[in-house]
């Protein structure tokens, strides 16, 4: 079992964990410094306006007064209820007003901050400062200055209104916050959802482990519809593939020890017999066990067919070819067998057969295959049709069949016993056979119709068996035609 710190959900945690303190820390930082901004920006026109409300009120003081006389005690009400500091100086530059200090006492300016002119009647007749109480250092004394005031110095940091900076802190302390409960939320809700998705891959670690060691039956639980319920759904079919696939390869090594412990125990029953003289090496003799080794020939050359058929790489010689030459030469191959067992071998071909791209040779191979197992199951006086037509095809107005026919059909029929209802799906199978028994005179190893099945599919084809019990069997298979340019 891997360590907690090296597996895959301790790494999505931190991951995650990463991400969302990059992101706030993100967040926080550009929010906390939109906060100041716009707090600066907020303070700047906040004071430009008190500035000038009080000039306005000082002008119209002058104006009312026609001099500075009794501003003392304006500046001072002014400056305690606004929490600012006002200075006024008249046209002189000699302070006449200042709120930090009685009516006695000696009236100072800060000489580095900017005066605002006081203007009445279109004349300038004073000047005047506001600030931020208990800020800079006093300048003691009269001082006369330029008209336009003084320069103030590039120390904005000293005239923060305090509100504003404990609500510029408040944000910045509320969004360190949120982003820690973010954090931690966020952590704990990945950690439960990738505990319950990765709890899916842990079953299908399990599954997966018990499988490679030989247990082919383990399925994993499968909930919901999302992705990781599709990869259950596909363990569960892989393994139930692979269970099949170890099902029929048992199967398969039971059938071939079968077919070939028979005929094996027969040729080793007469060399011994011959070794001890109990039978004479006379031609019967001989002959019988040249047929038992015929068989086992003929078995191993059907294994070596099947597993060339079902191999990835197979590959097929396709030409362009006649099926009529193709049917009618497989079939021809057989009659002497049909004769020489008193049965009927019938051929018909319908005319005007389009081409088809096929290999000779293995198509050859399905109709021999089908024929021959026809005849093994036909009964002496009975008959075997090979036909082949295109069902698609029509007659032109001028009498000739139209070649647009989509596929060509090859029939193999006979007039045998028939094949059961129960069994019919399965005469495709490896080692199959109709009859229980495995008399080799009623069948062969089981193989011919498997291997005509993957030759046709290998064509693109199809094969199908229909029969009735007692009436005898068809065997149809159909070939994809290959289409031909249109002439004028």
């Amino acid at each position: 079992m891997p360590s907690w710190f090296f597996s895959l959900q301790f790494r999505l945690v931190v991951g995650f964990a990463v991400i969302l303190a990059l992101a706030t820390s993100a967040v926080s930082v550009y929010i906390g410094y939109m906060a100041h901004r716009e707090v600066g920006q907020f303070q700047s026109e906040f004071d430009l306006a008190r500035s000038s409300r009080v000039n306005t009120t000082l002008a119209q003081f002058y104006e009312a007064t026609e001099g500075w006389s009794g501003v003392q005690a304006l500046i001072k009400r002014a400056g305690f209820l606004s929490d600012r500091e006002i200075v006024v100086v008249n046209e002189s530059g000699e302070v006449v007003g200042d709120s930090r200090v009685g009516q006695t006492s000696s009236p100072t300016c800060p000489h580095h901050f900017q005066l605002t002119p006081i203007v009445v009647g279109g004349s300038e007749v004073g000047s005047v400062m506001v600030t931020a109480t208990e800020r800079g250092p006093r300048y003691q004394g009269r001082f006369r200055g330029p008209p336009g005031g003084f320069p103030p110095p590039a120390v904005p940091e000293q005239f923060e209104e305090p509100q504003l900076v404990r609500f510029a802190e408040v944000i910045n302390r509320s969004l360190v916050l949120a982003g820690l409960a973010a954090c931690a939320t966020g952590i704990l809700l990945v950690s439960l959802v990738s505990r319950r998705v990765l709890g899916s891959v842990g079953n299908l670690t399990v599954a997966a482990r018990a499988l490679g060691s030989g247990d082919l039956s383990q399925r994993v639980d499968v909930k919901g519809h999302d992705e990781m319920a599709e990869l259950g759904r596909t363990f569960n079919t892989m393994a139930g593939g692979l269970e099949d696939a170890e099902r029929q390869r048992r199967n398969m090594v039971a059938d071939i020890a079968h077919e070939l412990r028979t005929p094996l125990s027969n040729i080793q029953g007469y060399t011994e017999a011959l070794t001890d003289g109990l039978l004479k090496p006379d031609s019967a003799t001989l002959d019988t066990i040249h047929q038992q080794v015929l068989y086992l020939s003929h078995l191993i050359e059907d294994l070596r067919l099947l597993a060339e058929t079902e191999a990835r790489d197979f590959r097929l010689n396709l030409e362009l070819d006649s099926v009529d030459d193709v049917v009618r030469r497989a079939a021809e191959a057989f009659r002497p067998r049909a004769e020489a067992k008193r049965a009927t071998l019938v051929i018909e071909i319908q005319d005007g057969l389009p081409p088809v791209t096929l290999d000779r040779i293995r198509i050859e191979q399905v109709i021999g295959n089908l024929v021959e197992n026809a005849i093994r199951h036909t009964p002496s006086g009975g008959s075997v049709t090979v036909s082949a037509e295109t069902p698609a095809s029509i007659l032109t107005q001028e009498g000739r069949r139209s070649e647009s026919a989509d596929f060509v059909t090859v029939t193999i029929a006979d007039t045998g016993e028939g094949i059961p209802a129960d069994v019919l799906p399965f005469v495709f199978d490896r080692f199959h056979r109709v009859d229980p028994s495995r008399d080799r005179e009623t069948g062969g190893a089981g193989l011919g119709l498997t291997i005509a099945r993957q030759l046709v599919e290998a064509h693109g084809g199809f094969i199908r068996a229909e029969s009735t019990e007692g009436s005898g069997s068809r065997f149809v298979f159909d070939l994809p035609v290959e289409p031909r340019a249109s002439s004028d």
